[in-house]
């Protein structure tokens, strides 16, 4: 095939051997208008329906009577939606014809939802468009519509499972705690959160609380990493139990636990703080008809207008190593 020689006419091509043109044939040659037709209205997987101007249907492809429990596309002549939808949708879809009738502008691929005999949500992606007779005239619209329900259904199974995915990165699979990604996470936030508060003129106080279990190596070479896990799970169900709705419990790492007391000042936390180290103290963890007595070290400190979780972090750790240092089974802060 030759090129196009920029001084030729533009619809006109120079022919070597073996050109072919691309489009050698009328569409008409190929095929007839009857079999264009039937082409559509019996092998098309899409619903191709034309309607009227009163919206009622007088010329259906098989896959658009398929779907309503018919076999024959004549048998839904002289319908319309409202034999076979709820009337709001029916309602709607009539609105959304006149609205194409009036204005000539086609709606394309517009997301609907229908229930059907059955009680099932059925989706549709469809595209509505005027219908002109030989003089240019509106005499009724022409749609097309494709049942995507399974997308959908598909499309929110990979949501849910994502969501999965994302609370497993955040969460602790031993604790069930947020785990230290969320700690930090949650931590910067809360740190701009109260200081933009406090930018404002408001009293805003906060706490942060360190704790771990007093002689956990000891428990894990007494009793078994078995029993470890176990205690862990415990130490981590108590404070779920005990702590505030507003409070957020972490496990730091290890034995490590952190808590962020929302709206909290200091001696408030202190008062939380020793509450849930007497309540550990007193409930031993029983094992097999055997007590495991449990304790905990608590480090706090308040938001003293720190610029980052570091500052907060080192302040916490630093009351919780004086607490361990000082006997255990004790809150410092």
């Amino acid at each position: 095939m030759k090129r196009r020689d920029s001084s030729d006419d533009p619809k006109s091509f120079v022919e070597g051997p073996g050109y072919v043109p691309l489009y050698s044939h009328q569409p008409s040659a190929l095929l007839s208008d009857t079999l264009i037709l039937d082409t559509l209205l019996y092998q098309s997987q899409d619903t191709i329906y034309f309607k009227d101007v009163d919206s009622r249907f007088f010329l259906n492809n098989r896959a658009h009577v398929l779907q309503f429990g018919k076999n024959n596309p004549d048998e839904l002549i002289g319908m319309s939606d409202v034999d076979f939808f709820p009337k709001v949708f029916a309602d709607m879809c009539r609105q959304d014809e006149l609205l194409v009738m009036k204005t000539g502008i086609p709606m394309i691929d517009r997301v609907e939802q229908a229930v059907n005999s059955k009680g099932e949500v059925i989706v549709y992606l469809s595209c509505k468009y005027p219908l002109y007779d030989q003089n240019g005239k509106i005499v009724g619209t022409w749609g097309i519509s494709r049942n995507i329900t399974k997308l959908v259904k598909a499309e929110e199974e990979i949501a849910q499972v994502n969501a999965k995915l994302t609370a497993l990165a955040l969460i602790d699979e031993l604790s069930g705690l947020y785990n230290q990604r969320q700690f930090n996470n949650l931590l910067k936030i809360t740190i701009d959160l109260f200081t933009r508060k406090r930018i404002g003129g408001l009293k805003a106080d906060f706490c942060l609380i360190y704790l771990d279990i007093d002689r956990f190596k000891h428990i894990n070479d007494t009793y078994g990493h078995v029993t470890g896990d176990a205690v862990i799970r415990y130490i981590a169900g108590q404070l779920m139990a005990h702590i505030r709705s507003s409070d957020t419990a972490f496990r730091y790492g290890g034995d490590e636990y952190a808590l962020i007391l929302q709206d909290t000042d200091l001696p408030t936390g202190r008062i939380l703080g020793e509450s849930l180290r007497r309540i550990i103290e007193r409930n031993p963890l029983v094992m097999d008809g055997t007590e495991i007595p449990l304790t905990v070290s608590l480090g706090i400190i308040d938001y003293h207008d720190e610029k980052t979780a570091g500052e907060l972090v080192q302040r916490a750790d630093t009351k919780l190593y004086q607490a361990k240092s000082e006997g255990r089974n004790c809150l410092r802060g």
